[in-house]
């Protein structure tokens, strides 16, 4: 047997960042920091773990995802990783060391405390009490809960890495893109900041029995001895999470909006302090929520802002046609009326517009190759580009008998491929030839129209999408048709 070189031994237990299962369990560690992401601040903030506490379910599900965290943190000493200039790095002992000496590793393990099981445990019985939350053990284990948060981090780097999600937005649109970002980052920010805002005044009471004797007033107690009324939402009680939650969600989005209503307002010194801090926060995301929403209306409306700058274009060059001396009868040398003339103009103009706004690509195009109608060609591989080309033009090439895979190689029919002109038509118009490239076979993407001889106007024949127009008449001198 061969001898083994140093590098390679344990290779068969290194976990490669490509590998389809370590694909699947990236995505779904990834679906666990987002229910975290909302699930912890719920906890700490505005539940105080009462459903974890009464609901075994609850219990049982966050373990599991406890014990997944333990396994991924044991995974890291064996998932290879690109180091700063991009190698990927799959020696077993630099694997261990480079993350066993990180900053990440102490973060994960401490993330990895169990936390839900302690709480559960020696505790259960003082929260069975429906009086609410008053032992300290439970700030202590709650806040050492959040410490799973650290590991957010991460979402970055998974989201990256993860060939499912990135197929995934690969195939949406820039603005629906853009849009989904904006709105999980603008949930995201208001519950974080609804939660923080409960979460001060249990903080103080040490309780969610807000209005009982000897509690300190919070900004609750102050809500709801001014607004609460019978069949209003009631934020008293441990096991009044929900209203608790729409109340603190009510004044995190009046603060991002900068609404402000002013029925929910600091009542301590703390809670002064805090919401000047959360407000100054809360203008800053807006400010950057504004930037966004005008990013994507950009991407959206870029097509009826080119679609205007097109007809203002057209329209000053209708301006400097020649008028028509007789508007009723055509001249005897064939242009045509330029009101008419005008009018077809802007109905193609007004057209394109409509096929671009329904994401047709060719119709941004006119008398262009393949290159020009698609330009991320430009930036591929030859390999690439050939086969793109291919996928593109070869069932419009299979219909032409001696263009197709019969008798030409993949190879061949690409080159054709290249040489390709996409042309768009007005409705109406008549065509014989191309200016720049002469006769030649013409195929309909889309539409429908009539075709006839030059000999023989008489002899006319419908073409519709798919049909090759042409494909004798290329082959004979122009003279004979």
């Amino acid at each position: 047997m061969p001898p083994v070189h140093p590098t390679l031994k344990g290779n068969k237990w290194v976990l490669y960042p490509s590998n389809h299962h370590v694909q699947q369990w990236d995505t779904m560690f990834l679906i666990i920091l987002v229910y975290y992401a909302f699930a912890i601040p719920y906890t700490i903030g505005v539940s105080g773990a009462y459903h974890m506490i009464h609901q075994t379910g609850w219990l049982v599900v966050n373990l599991i995802i406890n014990g997944i965290y333990i396994i991924d943190t044991f995974m890291q000493f064996f998932r290879a990783y690109y180091d700063d200039e991009g190698m990927l790095v799959y020696e077993l002992k630099k694997i261990a060391r480079n993350y066993g000496c990180s900053r990440q590793f102490i973060l994960d393990l401490i993330s990895c405390f169990p936390t839900q099981a302690l709480l559960y445990g020696p505790d259960r019985m003082v929260f069975r009490t429906e009086s609410g939350v008053s032992d300290e053990s439970f700030l202590f284990f709650t806040m050492l809960d959040s410490i799973k948060l650290l590991r957010l981090t991460r979402v970055t780097s998974l989201t990256k890495s993860s060939s499912y999600i990135q197929t995934f937005w690969e195939k949406q649109s820039i603005p629906k893109t853009m849009l989904a970002v904006f709105v999980g980052n603008m949930v995201m920010f208001c519950h974080w900041l609804a939660c923080f805002w409960a979460f001060i005044a249990f903080a103080q009471a040490h309780t969610y029995d807000f209005t009982k004797e000897g509690v300190p007033p919070t900004w609750i107690s102050a809500w709801y001895e001014s607004s609460y009324f019978p069949g209003s939402i009631d934020p008293i009680g441990w096991s009044n999470d929900v209203d608790r939650y729409a109340l603190s969600l009510f004044w995190a989005i009046q603060s991002v909006t900068s609404i402000g209503y002013g029925n929910i307002a600091p009542v301590s010194r703390v809670e002064f302090y805090v919401a000047n801090a959360l407000m100054l926060l809360s203008g800053v995301f807006w400010a950057y929520a504004i930037g966004n929403i005008i990013q994507i209306l950009d991407h959206v409306h870029s097509s009826e802002a080119l679609y205007k700058v097109k007809m203002d274009s057209a329209n000053s060059l209708i301006n400097c046609f020649a008028p028509t001396d007789h508007p009723s009868r055509e001249p005897d040398y064939g242009v045509g009326d330029s009101e008419m003339l005008a009018t077809r103009i802007r109905k193609f103009l007004t057209s394109q517009y409509h096929k671009t706004a329904r994401l047709d690509l060719s119709s941004e195009f006119n008398s262009k190759k393949l290159e020009e109608v698609y330009p991320m060609m430009e930036h591929l591989s030859p390999e690439l580009r050939q086969l793109s080309s291919l996928h593109l033009l070869r069932a419009f090439l299979e219909k032409i008998p001696y263009l197709s895979s019969k008798y030409l190689s993949p190879s061949e029919q690409s080159e054709v491929a290249f040489q390709c002109v996409f042309i768009e038509f007005g409705r109406g118009e008549t065509f014989y030839e191309h200016l720049k490239y002469g006769r030649g076979i013409m195929i309909l993407k889309n539409g429908f129209c009539m075709a006839s001889r030059k000999s023989n106007h008489g002899h006319k024949r419908w073409y519709t999408r798919g049909n090759p127009i042409g494909i004798s008449d290329v082959l004979v001198d122009a003279d004979c048709l």
